[in-house]
């Protein structure tokens, strides 16, 4: 099996990509006819991944988010720096092909980001309302401080510890909004119905987003991107080892990207 097969299968299922015009999805370095000798999969693809993935005998890393830092890699300024042309270096080294799946996986049925990200919280039964980035689930009531906790003992596994929280933590909430990674619009959000949101650090600003969330009396809910995603990347991983089981396929280690210092 070639690389190229692997574009054409995600191409094939995921039809709901802009395949044609605006998606980031596709080859990012390598060669596309490159022959597959297993896959390494990660929710990003900074150097140290790239590298456990070689270790692991992979030659095709498929990352769910952007190997040479902005979201279309268009920015070429980034080659400038040090880290930018180590990378490839390395890439040019051991011929490792790197593949996005970003558009196709956020919204994969079940297995994909969103509900990935749902069930690893817990939520259950179908959601109060859709649309393509966001679910809005009944979960009350419940005071807003106890749906923290318990979304902080869900995501612990992840490397998350702590769950930052906007707003009053007494309050009484039923209905939460949650989104795919960056894409937490808290005005779409709050639109669908929801009374508490779960948002990522990534796809909100606390000075515009915050302040909002505030005076609105909308409890606002924070983790990192990372974190909301890890479930549905591990799931792109062995939905990877079903449909190709003739290849090894490797889910390379996932965690919250900070850790936070509480003590001092």
């Amino acid at each position: 099996m070639k690389a190229i097969d692997i574009h054409k299968h995600l191409k094939s299922v995921g039809t709901w990509a802009d395949w044609e015009g605006l998606t980031c999805d596709g080859f990012k370095y390598g060669d596309p006819q490159t022959e597959i000798e297993g896959i390494a999969v990660g929710w990003i693809s900074t150097l140290s991944a790239l590298r456990e993935a070689v270790d692991s005998g992979c030659n095709m890393f498929i990352t769910h988010e952007p190997t040479f830092y902005s979201h279309m890699e268009d920015d070429k300024s980034v080659f400038d720096y040090p880290n930018a042309k180590e990378k490839v270096r390395f890439l040019d080294e051991t011929g490792l092909v790197v593949y996005r799946c970003h558009d196709v996986w956020d919204v994969f049925p079940e297995i994909g980001i969103v509900d990935s990200w749902a069930e690893g919280l817990g939520l259950e039964g179908k959601p109060l309302k859709t649309q393509k980035y966001y679910a809005v689930y009944e979960i009350g009531p419940i005071k807003v401080i106890d749906l923290a906790k318990r979304i902080g003992k869900r995501v612990k596994e992840l490397g998350q510890d702590t769950v930052q929280v906007v707003g009053d933590m007494e309050k009484s909430v039923s209905r939460l909004a949650i989104g795919t990674g960056a894409i937490t619009n808290v005005r779409t959000m709050f639109d669908m119905g929801a009374d508490v949101i779960l948002a990522t650090d990534d796809g909100i600003s606390f000075w515009r987003d915050g302040a909002w969330a505030l005076d609105l009396d909308l409890p606002l809910l924070v983790v990192n991107h990372e974190t909301a995603e890890i479930w549905g990347v591990r799931n792109m991983a062995d939905y990877f080892k079903k449909t190709s089981p003739q290849l090894k396929v490797k889910s390379v280690a996932m965690s919250c990207m900070y850790r936070t210092i509480k003590d001092f």
